[in-house]
């Protein structure tokens, strides 16, 4: 398969890595090199393509500077990087072996973060674009070993063969990586400039809605002049900043064509373009027809598919819950606006994708079959979402189940149990506000007053403390609270027996139960 520009496109994730979560395959490049390169034809997502040149010798266009690569040369390149191979000449063999897989689908943590220098388990070094490695005599055989075995697991499918293929690809990455370091060739294609032309590229896509946005203002923030830094994003990728701007803000326009039932007023300023007019004008301009057009060509065979009504409403939130559980912060965050966008209300957004499947996570952890780790990426993720819902939330004057405050006691600084319990509770639709730690019984009172908290939480780790929560049950009493707000304890020391002891209303063993039983108290309040 020949990808346009040599890149992996929007269609060919939705209709090849649905069914083919990691693919490869082995391509002649049927296309000769020309120097100019289309900032406008890029495509962002989280692709990762490994290519060996398995035979001839060509051209690899990165970042609109061209390098040549023999037999044996491996590149590694994020999908979000200006790319491109080619022959040299019509008559010349140049034929190149592909692996690409989509990052979040097999990593978690810091190398599936962009951000993070070790994405993919550093093969981009300090740098999150490409890497070009000559493997060379055995390194090559080790490359290539390590690529037969991600090629059988993938192809048979045999039992866990997805866990297979992630340890193949992991040390077929920090193989790579090691290689990467001890040449210098890889060096040429990470010099530190690009990183700030890669942070403007990341600005634009978070930000392309903002019709305020310019590049006068990305480079104060990075306290470059606005010249550099435009000479730096041209030199860089062969293209203009308000030409980049401009396509990732018709990028986003076409999909809401296609996807919503929004007025060209409403993706005009969805989109952060200018006016209607010079949204037809540029849309005619770029794809030879009028948005309307477009429209009514895509959405007769979207609608034709699996996005009809109330399907693809119900598919939808099931996928916000699914990448929900896997700790996808990004796509969770994507499909989240798509819902927006799709006209789905924020309340069954909220219940049925987000907090649903902070549910389901919570009653994995509950029963041990998650730990953590994965109780950590989930709540990301849902925190994520919820910044997409915060402000139609508050339009649409939905409230949270119930309020309650948390804190560590005094004399204890230990706060990674009660940060498990209040992303748990936030889980369950509950507001949490977070005393902190070392938080004197006073505190957990006047609080529970200004805030009208129906539940108060105490969390302790030191024996020593416990004694605390005896304090906070009895100022709750001198303040006349009592009747009103229900104390809950826990903490690895504290006991049933203890709860009971010093009169508090609740005690649970793990941040799960503590959520359920926090949201209960709430109920009864």
């Amino acid at each position: 398969m020949i990808y346009p520009d040599g890149q992996p496109t929007k269609q060919y994730k939705d209709e090849w890595l649905k069914e083919n979560p990691i693919y490869q395959n082995t391509v002649p490049c049927d296309k000769v090199f020309q120097p100019d390169f289309a900032l406008s034809h890029l495509h962002f997502h989280d692709f990762v393509e490994i290519s060996i040149v398995a035979e001839g010798c060509g051209m690899v266009c990165v970042w609109n500077k061209v390098f040549e690569c023999k037999r044996g040369d491996v590149y590694i390149i994020n999908a979000n990087v200006p790319h491109g191979r080619f022959r040299k000449k019509e008559e010349e063999p140049f034929t190149v072996r592909n692996l690409i897989f989509d990052v979040g689908d097999w990593f978690t943590g810091e190398p599936a973060d962009p951000d993070s220098p070790r994405y993919c388990y550093g093969v981009f070094d300090e740098d999150i674009l490409a890497a070009l490695v000559p493997a060379r005599n055995r390194s090559l055989e080790t490359v290539e070993r390590l690529w037969q075995m991600l090629e059988q697991e993938a192809a048979e499918k045999s039992p866990e063969w997805m866990e297979a293929v992630r340890a193949h690809l992991t040390v077929l990455l920090i193989t790579l990586g090691r290689y990467a370091e001890e040449s210098r060739t890889a060096s040429a294609l990470r010099p530190k400039d690009r990183r700030i032309v890669s942070y403007v590229m990341r600005t634009v896509r978070e930000r392309y809605s903002d019709r305020d946005l310019t590049l006068e203002e990305i480079a104060e923030s990075l306290f470059l002049s606005k010249s550099y830094l435009s000479k730096l994003f041209y030199r860089d990728t062969g293209g203009y900043f308000h030409e980049y701007l401009r396509s990732v803000r018709l990028t986003r326009a076409c999909s809401l064509l296609k996807e919503t039932e929004m007025t060209n007023e409403q993706i005009v300023y969805s989109c952060g373009l200018k006016d209607v007019p010079s949204f037809y004008r540029l849309f005619k301009s770029q794809f030879s027809m009028t948005p309307n057009q477009y429209r009514i060509q895509t959405q007769k065979k979207f609608r034709n598919n699996e996005y009809k009504g109330g399907e693809r409403q119900m598919s939808i939130l099931a996928e916000i819950s699914e990448n929900l559980q896997k700790g996808k912060a990004k796509v969770v965050k994507e499909l989240v606006q798509q819902a927006v966008d799709q006209g789905i209300p924020v309340d069954q957004i909220l219940n049925e994708g987000l907090l649903g499947g902070m549910s389901v996570i919570g009653e994995k952890f509950k029963n041990n079959e998650v730990y953590v780790p994965e109780v950590l990426v989930a709540a990301r993720a849902m925190n994520m979402g919820a910044q997409v819902l915060k402000p139609l939330i508050e339009e649409a004057g939905i409230k949270a189940t119930g309020k309650v405050c948390i804190g560590t006691v005094k004399g204890d600084l230990h706060d990674i149990g009660k940060n498990l319990v209040k992303m748990m509770m936030e889980g369950k639709g509950l507001e949490v506000i977070d005393l902190g730690t070392d938080v004197e019984p006073e505190t957990y009172i006047n609080t529970a007053i200004e805030q009208n908290c129906q539940v108060i939480c105490c969390s302790a780790l030191l024996t020593t403390t416990m004694g605390v929560m005896e304090e906070v049950v009895k100022k709750a009493e001198e303040a006349g609270i009592r009747d009103k707000v229900k104390i809950m304890i826990g903490g690895a020391p504290v006991t049933d027996d203890f709860c009971k002891k010093i009169g508090a209303d609740k005690y649970t063993p793990d941040a799960a139960s503590a959520a359920e039983a926090a949201v209960a108290l709430c109920a009864a309040c």
